[in-house]
């Protein structure tokens, strides 16, 4: 390892101070207080003049006398200075055995004259100048306290010679330093190498508290090299700790202190390292389960070092070669995989990020397959049409479990439905959009099925039949049965034609305004399942009507039906407002309140319908009526109510808002 020398600045100024005088001569350090002694070196066999020894005075902020503490002369034989050095090395902040000057270097020369000349270099370091005496070190004072110190020269006689005072120091200074930022981590031939940075201040650091932690331990100080480096306004924090063991996680924090280790504050980021083998970070022991209950499969693993480890990144695929994409992580042993489809086989393996970001090798692979032995929904939106190349069947199934389709057809109506095609398998390039022509002569067929197969081999129930409507015949004609009105929309209503002939694949509605000619409202097929339209209108001012044709699944077009008003919507008469309606205790019958119309009305209609069926009146109260109770409501259906005012001339408003009620049986 690289020597360093961190040098203690021993100035021997010639001493100016008197009794009456403060200096600067004692410093926070670690674990106590440094005190310079700035006296030429003294003992009983080597005094200077008639100075044999010193003393170290103490008084605390609370006393008013001095208090000595330590009595003490220059080395003056070598066991003396070997003894002095072996408990320096215990009490100082700093030292390196590595970099540090023995003894053996030193006595020789000191001995000549047994002054401080020439020795400059070696007391720089703090253990040698303790064992000189040149620097003392109190570990007995409270930190609660502050303290002044005197060194004071011993002459001959016991008396006092010259001494000079500090000025007060306290446990509670904090060197004025920025919080070191972590930069970087490296690991280099078994070296766990740190940077830190900082922004500088003033006062640059002189020394650096470095602590340690293991991860079934607590923070501790090490002492591994470390540089300080001022580059313009920051400074960079270099550590180099060689004694680390590759078995274990490190973390580490610095904190700048001064050069005797006092002042400690800014605490800096935490680094975690290591130099794991990264063999050691791969997942054991993967498993996949499969829950076909929950659609879901559970992976389990283990870790050989769980405490390096950071993210766990879990890879599938639906191959087992390739095909690996990210599916999620985890910081625990276990993941459950609710994005799976029934029947499809699934592939996994697993890496590790460890708490330094490094991924680890990938994991074993597992594979899971969940079935689903339900039946799934038949396809929807069966239609079919005649054509030149035969009956063309359409659907469509957006399902990512299904396998595929079989078609059946049955050459009467709600005839015995028998394969009509092969099985035809899913293609993704047709979204869920599907065709299938039926180009046999062999026998008429009326009406088609499809019928779907999932991953797990189970089978739909057949969807909707659908019939192959007459080119010659068209289907029956609607009728619109009722509308009504409000401020911006004319709302129609009419009931869906059937017969054996032709099935309503959708509507077209037309309308004219007053003189003009009818025009197509509907640029899309109204969907055949719906009975029901509503019309934005500008002009509710002018005479509106309507008619309505039905179209089969050869887009052939149903006769006009019956030209329909619709009736205009008067401003004068408001609705109630506020409809509610509940089930009474007994579940006999239905309670409905409202809130009077703002208009002067002679009385309430009372509408009721259930879905599928055209609303009726049930029953007409006077204008001053606030309440209704229906006993002949439909406790089998969801009964849906509202309410239109009459006035005295005969015009009504438009409808309520509508309140319902299910029984709960």
């Amino acid at each position: 390892m690289k020597k360093v020398i961190y040098i203690i600045l021993l100035v021997f100024p010639v001493l100016a101070w008197s009794q009456a005088k403060e200096g600067k001569a004692a410093f926070i350090g670690y674990n106590g207080i440094y005190i310079y002694n700035l006296f030429k070196p003294a003992s009983v066999q080597h005094p200077d003049g008639d100075v044999i020894g010193f003393k170290l005075d103490r008084k605390s902020s609370r006393e008013t006398a001095w208090t000595t503490i330590q009595k003490f002369s220059s080395p003056s034989n070598y066991d003396e200075l070997v003894k002095g050095y072996e408990k320096a090395k215990t009490k100082v902040f700093e030292y390196r055995q590595e970099s540090a000057y023995g003894i053996d270097e030193v006595w020789p020369i000191y001995k000549k004259t047994f002054t401080y000349d020439s020795l400059s270099i070696y007391v720089t370091q703090q253990a040698l100048a303790v064992a000189f005496n040149l620097l003392l070190v109190d570990t007995t004072a409270n930190v609660a306290d502050t303290y002044q110190y005197r060194v004071v020269q011993v002459k001959r006689d016991q008396t006092n010679g010259a001494l000079y005072t500090s000025t007060p120091v306290s446990y509670a200074y904090k060197f004025p330093a920025n919080k070191p930022k972590a930069k970087l981590r490296s690991l280099l031939g078994g070296i766990n190498r740190l940077v830190f940075v900082a922004k500088a201040t003033a006062e640059e650091p002189e020394g650096l508290l470095i602590k340690r932690k293991t991860e079934d331990g607590k923070f501790e100080r090490v002492m591994p090299f470390y540089t300080i480096e001022k580059i313009k306004d920051s400074i960079t924090y270099m550590v180099s700790d060689e004694d680390v063991s590759s078995e274990k996680l490190y973390q580490y924090t610095v904190t700048p202190v001064n050069r005797y280790g006092g002042g400690a504050n800014s605490v800096s980021d935490t680094i975690s390292a290591n130099a794991i083998d990264q063999k050691l970070l791969i997942p054991k022991g993967l498993t996949a389960k499969a829950d076909s209950l929950n659609n879901s499969i559970t992976l389990n693993w283990g870790f050989l070092k769980p405490d390096y480890v950071s993210t766990v990144m879990i890879y599938r695929s639906e191959a087992y070669e390739d095909g690996y994409t990210y599916l999620s992580s985890s910081q625990t042993g276990v993941y459950v995989d609710k994005s799976v489809i029934p029947g499809k086989k699934y592939y996994y393996y697993l890496t590790i990020t460890d708490k330094f970001g490094r991924p680890s090798e990938r994991s074993t692979k597992v594979f899971g397959l969940v079935q689903n032995l339900s039946k799934p929904i038949a396809p929807q939106y069966v239609k079919v049409a005649s054509s030149t190349g035969g009956n063309v069947l359409t659907w469509e199934d957006y399902s990512p479990a299904t396998r595929g389709y079989r078609v059946y057809r049955t050459d009467q109506i709600e005839g015995k439905l028998v394969p009509a095609s092969d099985f035809i398998y899913v293609d993704s390039k047709l979204e869920g959009k599907y065709s299938y022509t039926d180009t046999s002569s062999l026998i008429k067929a009326k009406g088609y099925a499809v019928r779907l197969e999932n991953l797990s081999n189970v089978q739909s129930e057949f969807s909707k039949v659908v019939y192959v409507a007459d080119k010659d015949k068209t289907i029956l004609t609607p009728a619109i049965q009722d509308a009504s009105t409000d401020q911006k929309y004319v709302y129609l209503f009419w009931k869906q034609p059937t017969s054996s002939t032709g099935v309503p694949s959708g509507y077209n509605l037309y309308r004219k305004i007053d003189d003009g000619k009818y025009e197509k409202l509907n640029k899309k097929m109204i969907n055949g399942t719906k009975t029901s339209y509503r019309d934005s209108i500008v002009n509710m001012a002018a005479e509106i009507y309507y008619k309505l044709t039905a179209v089969n699944t050869n887009n052939v077009e149903s006769e006009f039906s019956e030209e329909f008003q619709a009736k205009k919507s008067s401003q004068e008469v408001y609705p109630p407002s506020f409809l509610k309606s509940f089930v009474t205790n007994d579940k006999n019958s239905v309670a409905l309140q409202w809130q009077p119309s703002q208009s002067k009305i002679k009385n309430y209609s009372i509408y009721r319908y259930a879905r599928g069926e055209e609303p009726t009146v049930i029953a007409e109260v006077a204008g001053t009526t606030r309440s209704f109770i229906d006993k002949k409501y439909n406790k089998d259906k969801t009964n849906y109510y509202y309410i239109v005012a009459n006035n005295d001339k005969g015009i009504t408003s438009i409808k309520s808002n509508e309140a319902f009620v299910i029984l709960n049986k």
